[in-house]
């Protein structure tokens, strides 16, 4: 499979051979389908060679199983039987994180592995778009409203400017923004080549970019990946409009629109006022007793230094 083809047996882009090649491109990545009756039941992309970690901008890394199989307890027995086949091809040193879809981890846990549970919001109902803003919050409502008599919403295919909003976002937090322009544009043009791209601006009448947005997404999952407001306009509420913007492309995209990640206390004070249900997921990961010791001490060293 090259870059530009699309398994039909994945839950999201990031299960994508495209994507992970792109994000990841020092990691030879290696498709693995498992078939029953010759029919496809369960598909993974996983390291071919070396350790396998989640790359940089991937929140899932796991596995697709046949619907018919995942979503009847009848088939539990064959579920296990799928994961451990697949689980027997990872190497020594792993870290996965499944889809929400994918809740039956306990022949990982059998396996050795650890278990750790995190956190999104996802609307998993796009079908009725008066509802969903109905559902919405007073505060995310007033500043749709507010950012519309101060922004219009333009549609990009330049990344630059995205990436310069959150430059001067993780400067307010006295952080450098960890990924490159050229990495931005890698992800951004690939996205696009696989028609999985939409990037959003929210521009005032004198040019000044308020918010960005960048969503990626199939027919499954659209995700808000990437956004960025200028610390400048950050009252403007330009950053809510981009996000019911990206509901809306969702709802004639997607059948669920996932805020890609909520643990951190600020962000999910935010993204649940946009009336997303609560979905846990889980990492998994086998790195040995130093990595294992890192992963464990990884969150409380982060509130020592209150990094967000």
């Amino acid at each position: 499979m090259d870059n530009n083809q699309h398994s039909i047996y994945t839950n999201s882009p990031f299960e994508q051979l495209w994507w992970l090649k792109t994000v990841a491109p020092n990691t030879s990545w290696k498709e693995v389908l498992i078939k029953n009756n010759d029919e496809v039941a369960a598909r993974w992309v996983t390291a071919e060679h070396g350790d396998l970690n989640i790359p940089h901008l991937t929140q899932t890394l796991g596995y697709w199983i046949n619907p018919e199989i995942l979503d009847s307890d009848r088939f539990k027995n064959k579920q296990k039987e799928i994961i451990n086949k697949l689980i027997a091809l990872l190497p020594p040193k792993t870290h996965i994180s499944l889809s929400p879809v994918n809740t039956y981890y306990l022949p990982f846990h059998w396996a050795g592995f650890t278990i750790r549970p995190f956190a999104t919001y996802r609307i998993n109902d796009l079908s009725n778009i008066d509802q969903l803003y109905n559902n919405f919050g007073s505060v995310v409502k007033k500043n749709i409203k507010s950012a519309k008599n101060k922004v219009s919403v333009e549609e990009s295919e330049d990344i630059e400017a995205l990436h310069t909003l959150m430059q001067k976002t993780f400067l307010l937090q006295g952080r450098k923004y960890p990924y490159s322009l050229s990495y931005l544009k890698k992800i951004n043009s690939i996205s696009r080549a696989n028609n999985a791209a939409k990037l959003l601006y929210a521009v005032d009448h004198s040019g000044n970019i308020h918010s960005g947005a960048f969503f990626l997404y199939d027919s499954n999952v659209c995700y808000y990946l990437i956004a960025g407001t200028d610390p400048e306009y950050r009252s403007s509420g330009a950053n809510s409009l981009l996000i019911w913007e990206g509901i809306k492309f969702a709802a004639e995209h997607s059948r669920v629109f996932d805020f890609e990640g909520s643990m951190i206390e600020g962000i999910e004070h935010f993204v649940r006022q946009f009336g997303g249900e609560q979905t846990v997921y889980y990492d998994i990961f086998k790195k040995g007793v130093i990595g294992a010791i890192g992963e464990t001490l990884k969150p409380y060293i982060k509130k020592i230094i209150h990094y967000k």
